[in-house]
């Protein structure tokens, strides 16, 4: 499934999305987190202030199955839920 359109929701934007195949969970979430932010991924500031970027590609993915529900954390002003499938939420922090 391709990038949702950001969507507003009680005033903040959301983005969801299913990451493809060969995108690593990390690069998956710094999309997601851009795409709802409207600019660029390389203007975000990098994603290991918010998480260990090894442990997240570890932990989540489509291929994996660890019985991980779901990770969440803050990351450039938004709140991020990453599913043990690899589906990502956004929604802008309050």
């Amino acid at each position: 499934m391709p990038n949702s359109p950001v969507q507003q929701t009680s005033g903040a934007p959301v983005s969801k999305q299913r990451p493809h195949h060969e995108m690593t969970p990390v690069v998956a979430v710094v999309s997601a987190v851009a795409d709802a932010a409207g600019t660029d991924p390389l203007e975000l500031p990098p994603l290991s202030k918010a998480i260990n970027p090894e442990a997240l590609n570890n932990l989540v993915g489509t291929e994996r199955s660890s019985g991980l529900e779901s990770v969440s954390f803050a990351y450039a002003g938004y709140d991020v839920v990453v599913s043990g499938t690899g589906d990502i939420e956004v929604v802008q922090s309050e």
